[in-house]
């Protein structure tokens, strides 16, 4: 199956789960179990993106990173689909680009060699850690170089087997994703 008709069937989804309470079910779930893993534990850096509204919602994490005292890099987009991440604290001041991304209106440049952990959004995943994102390629570029850890929080929605990854399509290192839930369940509280 293409890409494109995959980022519609996924971005459909996730509208979708958006009117769900089925997603902060999910979001608790995942994150119960990545803040209590050795990879949030050991990470003093990490990059994440300030996610969309569809998107998986990443301002819980940045504000448990910066109350734990880790650092927090977001990344600003450049011309010919690169990307380069900037050192923010609470105070940053963000802008909206045409496409609804809260980018940092900061200077200090977070090197890849310094960002210990990578948050990697995207749309479509596999079960081989492969992931399809909106489509620039930003995080595939990025990903060349990046030596760190990667992981993605994917929404059971975002599973598609049926397509290949490409020569450049970078892997995760790590998808996690909410525990299944049998038909009728609910999360106990």
């Amino acid at each position: 199956m293409e890409k494109d008709v995959l980022r519609q069937q996924a971005i459909k989804r996730l509208i979708e789960l958006a009117k769900s309470e089925t997603r902060q079910i999910q979001v608790n779930q995942i994150y119960d179990h990545f803040f209590e893993s050795s990879i949030w534990k050991s990470a003093e850096t990490i990059g994440v993106t300030k996610a969309t509204k569809i998107e998986f919602p990443t301002e819980i994490l940045i504000q448990k990173a910066f109350a734990a005292g880790k650092k927090i890099a977001v990344p600003k987009s450049l011309p010919k689909g690169k990307m380069v991440f900037h050192w923010v604290d609470p105070a940053t001041d963000y802008q909206t680009t045409k496409f609804g991304v809260e980018e940092p209106e900061v200077e200090a440049v977070a090197l890849p060699e310094t960002i210990d952990l990578l948050i990697v959004p995207g749309l479509c995943f596999n079960h081989k850690k492969y992931r399809i994102g909106f489509g620039g390629g930003y995080y595939d570029r990025y990903l060349e170089n990046y030596q760190g850890h990667t992981v993605s929080f994917v929404f059971k929605e975002q599973i598609f087997e049926n397509w290949q990854p490409e020569k450049f399509d970078q892997a995760i290192d790590q998808l996690i994703l909410a525990k299944k839930l049998k038909e009728g369940q609910h999360e106990k509280k």
